[in-house]
C-alpha cells in the first residue's frame, strides 16, 4: 500500500503545471543587466567583463555574450527559465535569483558552469522612490 500511495503522490506533483508569470515577474526581468561577476565552474574570471544582457518587453533579447559586437535576437521566459534564440551562442539560463537591482542567472556552456552575478543599468522601474 505504501508503494501505491508513493506513486500516486508522485503522479500527482508531476502532473501539475508551472503557475503562469505574472506582469511584475514579467517586467521584473525587463532591462539592461550588467555584469559584475561571473564565475566558471566557481572560480572567479574576468574574461567576460563588460558582458551585458538586455530583455525587452516584446521578448526581444540583445548581448555582447562571446561577441565582439552586440547580437540581437529573443528570449523565450518559462518559470525561473529563460532561453534565448537567434544569438550565438544560444543558452538557457536558470534564475537563481531576481530581487530589485539584482539579477543571478546560471547556465551550462561547452561542459562548464556559469554563474552571472548581474546589476540593473539605471533606475529599478519597481522602486518608488525613483519616480518622478
Amino acid at each position: 500500500m505504501r508503494i501505491f500511495s508513493a506513486l500516486l503522490l508522485l503522479v500527482l506533483t508531476a502532473c501539475g503545471s508551472d503557475p503562469a508569470l505574472t506582469d511584475a515577474q514579467v517586467s521584473a526581468l525587463e532591462g539592461r543587466w550588467e555584469l559584475v561577476e561571473a564565475r566558471r565552474d566557481n572560480v572567479k574570471t574576468g574574461v567576460l567583463e563588460g558582458l551585458y544582457f538586455d530583455f525587452g518587453a516584446d521578448a526581444a533579447f540583445e548581448t555582447n555574450l562571446l561577441a565582439e559586437d552586440t547580437q540581437s535576437g529573443s528570449y523565450q521566459r518559462e518559470g525561473e527559465e529563460i532561453t534565448t534564440s537567434e544569438v550565438d551562442p544560444a543558452l538557457t539560463y536558470e534564475i537563481v535569483a531576481l530581487e530589485g537591482n539584482r539579477l543571478l542567472l546560471r547556465s551550462r556552456y561547452q561542459g562548464f558552469l556559469f554563474d552571472f552575478d548581474l546589476e540593473r543599468a539605471g533606475p529599478d522601474p519597481a522602486d518608488p522612490a525613483t519616480e518622478e
